[in-house]
C-alpha cells in the first residue's frame, strides 16, 4: 500500500472528526487564520519601521531600530507556529486532496523562504545590535531583507486564498 494511501487511512478518524464537526474546522481555521493575520501584522508593522528609518547612520538610533524590531520576533514565531499546527491539522484533514495540490506546495515554499528570510534579518539585527557604528551595508541589509518579508507574507497570503478557492 503506498504511503499516501496508508496515511489517509490512519488518519480517516480525525478526518471524519474535522469533516462533521462545524466547530473544530471554524476552530482551526481561525486559529490559522488570526493567527497569521497577528503574525504577519506584527512583521509587516517592523518591515515598515525598518523601510522608514531609511539609512539611519547614528549609532544610538541603529540600536534602537534594531531592538524594536528584535522585540517582534517571538510574537511573530508563537504566531506562526499557532499558524503551522492549525495547518497542518487542516492538511491532515484532507490529505488525499491535498497534498497533490501544487498550491499548497509553493505556500509551503514560501513559509520555507519566510523562515529564511526570518533568520537572515535576526542575523542582521544582532550584527546591527553588537556594531551600531558599523558600516551602511548592515542597514542596507535589513531594508532588503524587510521588503523580501513584505513580499512574502503578501504572497503567502494570496496562495492561501488561492487553496480556500480549490
Amino acid at each position: 500500500m503506498p504511503v499516501l494511501e496508508t496515511l489517509v487511512t490512519a488518519l480517516e478518524p480525525w478526518s471524519s472528526l474535522y469533516g462533521d464537526s462545524t466547530v473544530l474546522s471554524v476552530g482551526l481555521t481561525f486559529a490559522h487564520l488570526g493567527a497569521m493575520m497577528i503574525g504577519g501584522g506584527l512583521a509587516i508593522g517592523a518591515d515598515r519601521m525598518v523601510l522608514r528609518a531609511g539609512s539611519v547612520s547614528d549609532p544610538v538610533a541603529r540600536r534602537a531600530l534594531a531592538d524594536a524590531v528584535g522585540d517582534v520576533h517571538r510574537p511573530v514565531v508563537v504566531a506562526l507556529l499557532i499558524s503551522l499546527v492549525s495547518g497542518l491539522l487542516q492538511l491532515t484533514a484532507d490529505l488525499e486532496a491535498l497534498a497533490a495540490n501544487r498550491i499548497l506546495w509553493l505556500k509551503i515554499g514560501l513559509l520555507v523562504a519566510l523562515a529564511v528570510n526570518g533568520l537572515l534579518m535576526l542575523r542582521d539585527e544582532n550584527a546591527l545590535r553588537a556594531n551600531p557604528a558599523g558600516t551602511n551595508g548592515l542597514v542596507a541589509a535589513l531594508r532588503l531583507r524587510a521588503m523580501v518579508s513584505l513580499v512574502l507574507w503578501l504572497a503567502i497570503v494570496l496562495a492561501g486564498v488561492s487553496l480556500m478557492q480549490g
